[in-house]
């Protein structure tokens, strides 16, 4: 009988202990930053429609050329390589995205042109230069988040 008990009590203390260890996944609107060779770059939230238990974010921009033409210019060369990194929310604590759809856009005057982006979140600027609108949409099963920026490829 005494085997037994301890038996159940090591069961009620493993129990408990797993409780401590258990992590949050209940994550908020991650941020999305670029990286250049030496700097770094975090682009502005647009359109979100975020909803978790602990958080609902609903953020809708009607024209996202003309907002993103009022944010700070980003200057890159003709067939830069840039790196896309997500953060989890510094608020909420979390970074468990599970299998994101992640796109990234260049749009000019209502054309899309659609940047292919790697496993390891790079892509690369075309080489036609102008004036652009990059646009970053991450989505997972708590939403979509899309991120822009002001992008002249000189």
């Amino acid at each position: 009988m005494k085997i037994i008990i301890k038996l159940l009590i090591g069961l009620l203390f493993a129990f408990t202990l797993t409780g401590c260890f258990a992590e949050d996944y209940d994550v908020g609107v991650p941020t999305a930053q670029l990286h250049f060779d030496i700097s770094s770059v975090q682009l502005t939230e647009a359109n979100i429609s975020w909803k978790t238990a602990s958080e609902d974010v609903q953020n809708t921009i009607e024209n996202i050329e003309e907002f993103a033409s009022s944010l700070k210019e980003i200057k890159v060369f003709p067939n830069e390589k840039v790196s896309l990194e997500f953060k989890e929310n510094e608020k909420n604590g979390g970074d468990i995205w599970t299998d994101p759809k992640i796109t990234v856009s260049l749009l000019q005057d209502d054309k899309r042109i659609e940047l292919p982006l790697d496993d390891s979140g790079e892509f690369q600027f075309p080489n036609k230069k102008g004036k652009y609108v990059l646009e970053v949409e991450f989505i997972n099963s708590a939403g979509s988040a899309q991120y822009v920026a002001n992008v002249l490829i000189h």
